[in-house]
């Protein structure tokens, strides 16, 4: 009671202070990549650091709230603002390298930053041991020159309009290094060395990457997506309440506070929540719901092996805990990657999938157990008909379904559809995005509805022809443009386009425009590529060592199968693939392995209670095991696709693609994990039947890591 107060109480101040990325509340980011001005320069760490913070001091005088600037590798540096009324003119201030200067008291330059020899500066002490900063120059004559003209004279250190020191020439300086003391403490010594060293080679940024979005779009989508996020939240919980009664209660309750606890992290690291990150917190709830499904299926079992209502609540908790691990290790192994190699939105898609697995663990496992067995030992709540319908009956072999026998029509489907996607893949290819191609993309929501050649005529009427126009969105209110070459942010061509359309549409109009260049879309697609690959060698190794490598290799080929249906179904109809579509694959990665796992772990489990010595006898464990575990496989399914479905149908029309990606890899992780995965083990665990002459296997078989499993059923 006390804990439910306090969530109810502070929810509403979670909510307000979590951090919006630029899709939410509008602004722009931009990948800055730095070249130093002076040619056979190189860039150090200091310039890189120096410049950052420049930028921040130019946008810090903008009043602007909440900018992120950042350096990334050797030669980056991101820039976030929002809320900023005039872009153009700030990208153009960001733009324009940051100028060193000494400044006479006449307010004459007498010496630039590239006066100054490269890493010149540094601290020193001056005689009564007091930081000091000494200067070399590249020219003595010309330092000599200024000393002996400005002689007792105050000069002024400037880095664009800031002034760092206001030093006072004492003596004539004819070798050519100057000393600056004064009573500023050793850090900002520093710091002052810093900056001239970074004025002694400064540098000039080019824009790589960049994103615009309009506030009014930002908020519409933040809308739609928290709408549908809510009403599909509000169906999972009704959906458990209805199928599992008192366990279904403490679901529902063990949801809200992961829900609740994972906006308090959000606010304590203060991560930032973008539209991915709003689909992937839904998601979540989806799938997080997967753990309490497992645990309660266990239940039901163990009340209709015969076991009293205590005794099947330990041991439901006893053998659910390693399903539940090792499903939800292979789904971290998809967000860390994501994490290592995504930016901007794709990295707050991977915090909020990180954050929801490990607090799903803590809530849906250990929070909802203890809470099951504290219900459990209440006198009034002892009835097993609370926690599973007719729990004393347990379903005859014959109403099984033999899953081994369809195999085949199932394998025939699979083959035609791959089959058609090849042909696809062949004739048309994948209609890639700017992230992947290069150009650029602009997506404007208009008040009302338009036709396809209204769109195109508006866009001619600006002088630009792009390579691609569509119409679309619910109300047909929604016109993405596609250039195949890089806009000029400076031309203004973007936003030229988006008056256009103001003029003929009023005021109305908001929009989103994404450029990437050349070299960062190769980038962004081998990244894609690795963490593709990355996460399922994770996986392939991970289920190797806590199985064994047929199930390691049956796993591999069934996430080779779910992300290829995805590719080969966006091909076939011609649908974008950007970043947040390799967002949506390693997320169905994880989803499908964490069905497929719990799968493989009934099979390990009813190995390690049989000796099987015939392919009938195997055949039959597959199939008792697919049985066993149907029922949670539909009901996480279900669950999960209260929330994709719910975003797909309803939630903003930027992350529609990607709910599609999910729903789809959703339907193909089921029925892979059944149809495939189970099948192919089954074939490779019969050829070793065979080769061993029949002598067995499970039972006596010792699988890896058995010392973890006797630790999780303590």
């Amino acid at each position: 009671m006390t804990v439910s107060l306090v969530i109810a109480l502070t929810m509403p101040q979670a909510l307000s202070s979590v951090k919006l990325g630029l899709d939410l509340k509008g602004g722009f980011e931009i990948l800055y990549e730095a070249h130093p001005v002076v040619e056979g320069s190189q860039i150090t760490q200091d310039a890189l650091r120096q410049t950052a913070k420049s930028l921040q001091e130019r946008v810090d005088a903008l009043g602007t709230s909440e900018p992120e600037i950042w350096t990334e590798g050797s030669n980056r540096i991101r820039v976030r603002l929002a809320g900023v009324d005039n872009e153009e003119k700030v990208r153009a201030m960001l733009k324009k390298p940051a100028e060193l200067s000494v400044l006479g008291p006449d307010g004459e330059v007498e010496l630039r930053g590239t006066d100054f020899k490269e890493s010149g500066a540094m601290v020193v002490r001056d005689e009564l041991f007091r930081p000091a900063i000494q200067v070399e120059v590249k020219d003595k004559d010309l330092l000599k020159e200024v000393s002996s003209r400005l002689l007792n004279q105050s000069i002024s250190f400037n880095l664009d309009e800031r002034v760092l020191t206001n030093p006072v020439v004492l003596a004539v300086m004819d070798n050519g290094i100057m000393q600056i003391t004064g009573d500023f403490p050793y850090d900002e010594a520093v710091e002052i060395a810093d900056i001239i060293n970074m004025g002694a080679l400064p540098l000039k940024l080019t824009e790589k990457y960049n994103q615009s979005v309009g506030a009014s779009l930002g908020y519409r989508s933040l809308e739609q997506t928290l709408w549908a996020g809510g009403l599909g939240a509000v169906l999972i919980l009704l959906f458990m309440l209805v199928f599992y009664r008192i366990p279904g209660l403490i679901a529902s309750f063990t949801l809200i506070t992961y829900s609740w606890l994972l906006l308090l992290c959000f606010n304590l690291v203060q991560a930032t929540m973008t539209l991915p990150g709003i689909a992937a917190f839904i998601l979540g709830i989806g799938m997080a719901v997967d753990a309490n499904i497992i645990t309660y299926e266990r239940l039901k079992e163990e009340l209709r092996s015969g076991k009293s209502l205590l005794s099947a609540v330990r041991e439901g908790a006893k053998h659910s805990s390693r399903s539940i691990l090792d499903a939800n290790v292979t789904t971290l192994v998809a967000g860390i990657v994501m994490f290592m190699l995504g930016s901007g939105a794709i990295k707050g898609f991977a915090v909020t999938l990180i954050l929801s697995i490990v607090l799903s663990v803590l809530t849906n496992v250990y929070l909802s157990q203890g809470l099951l067995r504290l219900l459990v030992s209440a006198r009034a709540l002892r009835d097993a008909r609370w926690y599973a319908r007719k729990p004393e009956v347990a379903p005859p072999p014959s109403s099984r379904f033999d899953f081994v026998r369809s195999t085949r029509a199932i394998m025939i489907f699979t083959a035609v559809l791959g089959i058609a996607g090849l042909t696809s893949l062949g004739l048309q290819g994948i209609n890639y995005g700017v992230d992947f191609k290069a150009g650029t993309s602009i997506d404007l929501v208009l008040p009302s509805s338009i036709e396809q050649t209204e769109a195109e005529r508006v866009i001619a009427g600006v002088g630009l022809e792009p390579a691609a126009v569509t119409v679309g969105g619910e109300s047909g209110n929604r016109v993405s443009i596609r250039f195949d070459t890089v806009m000029d942010p400076e031309s203004g061509e973007a936003d030229r386009i988006e008056a256009a359309f103001a003029e003929v549409y009023g005021a109305g109009v908001s929009g989103e425009a994404n450029t990437v260049d050349p070299e960062m879309a190769r980038e962004f697609a081998v990244k894609a590529i690795i963490a593709v690959l990355l996460s399922t060698l994770g996986i392939w190794f991970y289920v190797w060592v806590r199985f064994d490598r047929r199930f390691a290799l049956a796993a591999v080929v069934t996430i080779v199968h779910d992300v290829l249906l995805v590719v080969f179904l966006f091909s076939m109809f011609h649908l974008e693939v950007n970043l947040p579509f390799i967002a949506a694959l390693l997320t169905i990665i994880g989803y499908s392995i964490n069905d497929t796992v719990v799968i493989f772990d009934r099979i390990r489990e009813n190995l390690q209670t049989n000796v099987i010595r015939t392919r009938a006898e195997l055949r039959t464990l597959v199939n008792d095991s697919l049985n066993q575990t149907l029922i949670r496989s539909l009901n996480t399914i279900l669950c999960v696709l209260f929330a994709s479905v719910a975003i797909l149908l309803w939630g903003s029309e930027s992350i529609r693609l990607f709910s599609l990606a999910m729903t789809v890899g959703l339907f193909a992780g089921m029925y892979s994990s059944i149809y495939i995965a189970s099948q192919l083990w089954l074939y490779l665990t019969a050829r070793k039947l065979r080769a061993e002459g029949y002598s067995g296997v499970g039972k006596q078989e010792q699988f890896p890591m058995r010392q973890l499993d006797s630790v999780l059923e303590e």
